[in-house]
């Protein structure tokens, strides 16, 4: 149960971080964003389901994956919306239906985790 609480606790904190980072890449001015290189939608898709993966193993249960998506769906338009008043950043559509995708597919990801850890660990791992 320690192993069980201790991984869910690591998943909140590091899902919680990666909420965080995307605000500030996301909010920051288009001349200083920091760029991987990679075609922007596959940024968008990579950095949605690293958070819902993470939230959802953090935060468990079989409804919740559900709510993180749509929570970090709107997350990601309230940032496109808000790009249109930064310097250098624009809005589109198409990186908030990457980002989307990105939080749905983090979000079956992070589901298909619990229930494999749950049949390893033989018990459910729950929202606790």
């Amino acid at each position: 149960m320690i192993a069980i609480n201790r991984m869910k606790l690591i998943a909140r904190l590091l899902g919680w971080s990666a909420v965080i980072i995307i605000a500030v890449l996301s909010l920051v001015p288009g001349d200083i964003r920091p760029h991987t290189g990679a075609p922007g939608p596959f940024e968008h898709v990579a950095a949605y389901l690293g958070t819902a993966v993470l939230l959802t193993v953090g935060y468990g249960g079989n409804r919740l994956p559900g709510a993180i998506v749509l929570s970090l769906s709107f997350y990601s338009a309230v940032f496109e919306i808000v790009q249109t008043q930064i310097p250098g950043r624009n809005a589109a559509v198409s990186d908030f239906v990457a980002s989307t995708l990105g939080a749905a597919l983090g979000g079956i990801a992070g589901w298909i985790l619990l229930k494999g850890l749950e049949h390893i660990w033989g018990r459910p791992i729950g929202m606790k």
